[in-house]
């Protein structure tokens, strides 16, 4: 029955875990969630169902076997052709943990014959789960996909708390990379402050106000790094770049693959940023961060930590933010001089 409660199976060999396609933030915060699946269900061969860029940015990833890419703006893509791989690779999956959102995801995940299937029950495809679990809107990302595994294998007496803090993985390699594409720009890696002035949907801070805290930055011995990827974020860096006139900065927007934005990130004593994949990463490679936020919900998406901080906008007005209240929090994380990540983010394998 699709409304059954049915019980875990013991012990459990297969877990397919299905995230947003579109976001690559969006996966990164269900990275938690992945790393406690590892820990409940050990002998389990663990799927990650997800984008393109997502599973890049998971690479070495010691939580996930296999990957299962996908891009729905691929002319070849279809819900059956996704279906076909996914069966390949997991039939009747014991646990589906499904963070994806749609009424697509949990029909496949009952498609593909999941014998537990968790996850939010929004979109009205609660009957379609196992464990339909409440979104809580309010909630920060990372608890509510946590919140999925806690509907199969609740924290208690013989499952210790699930530890909230986010992680990618590099090698030492990519890290050398970092580095050197750093010094063919002619900075000294350690000395960076990386700033990522685009965004997608309206989240960026004014270009002006990031000129005005890099050049302050710059007065200060910090050679200022402009980083991203985006639709439109050329433009938006030039505009940056142009703003702060003839003092020196390095410009690697749209210059590196994601993989060597990540090697880059690593070499940086600050990333300051918006809402974006980007604050992602750096955060959870263990890199301090400031993630400006209007709109969008920094209690949902910002990273909170003794390096990780984030300021919103009044109002959620950007417009509004004043380049004081970010250069006072970036002296502040720079004269910590964090060298050594928190324990559980950005290992280097």
């Amino acid at each position: 029955m699709i409304f059954s409660r049915r019980t875990l199976p013991v012990p459990v060999r297969s877990v397919v875990v299905l995230t947003k396609h579109r976001f690559m933030g969006d996966t990164i915060v269900a990275v938690p969630m992945l790393r406690a699946a590892r820990q409940v269900f050990p002998e389990a061969t663990i799927t990650l169902v997800t984008g393109m860029a997502a599973a890049t940015a998971l690479e070495h990833c010691p939580f996930v076997d296999t990957f299962l890419r996908y891009n729905p703006r691929d002319p070849h893509y279809n819900s059956q052709e996704l279906f076909k791989a996914l069966t390949q690779c997991a039939t009747s999956p014991d646990v589906c943990l499904v963070a994806d959102r749609s009424f697509r995801s949990a029909y496949l995940a009952l498609r593909i014959g999941g014998k537990v299937r968790a996850g939010f029950a929004s979109e009205g495809r609660g009957f379609l789960l196992t464990h339909p679990v409440t979104y809580r809107a309010s909630a920060p990302e990372i608890e509510c996909c946590l919140d999925i595994l806690r509907a199969v294998v609740p924290e208690g007496q013989d499952t210790p708390a699930y530890d909230p803090t986010p992680q990618l993985f590099i090698t030492g390699e990519e890290r050398n990379r970092g580095s050197e594409i750093l010094v063919a720009q002619g900075a000294t890696p350690g000395t960076c402050v990386g700033i990522q002035p685009g965004a997608n949907d309206g989240k960026a801070w004014l270009p002006k106000r990031y000129a005005e805290v890099a050049k302050e930055l710059i007065s200060c011995g910090k050679t200022v790094v402009l980083l991203g990827s985006g639709k439109g974020e050329e433009q938006v860096a030039e505009q940056v770049r142009q703003a702060i006139g003839e003092l020196p900065t390095i410009n690697l927007t749209s210059k590196t693959t994601l993989r060597e934005t990540m090697g880059v990130l690593t070499q940086l004593s600050l990333f300051i940023g918006n809402d974006t994949g980007v604050n992602h990463l750096a955060a959870s490679l263990g890199v301090p961060t400031i993630a400006l936020f209007g709109q969008t919900s920094a209690i949902k998406w910002g990273h909170q930590s003794e390096q990780n901080r984030v300021l919103t906008a009044p109002d959620g007005d950007m417009t509004r933010l004043e380049r004081e209240a970010v250069l006072r929090v970036a002296q502040e994380l720079l004269e910590k001089k964090i060298v050594q990540p928190s324990p559980a983010a950005g290992v280097y394998v």
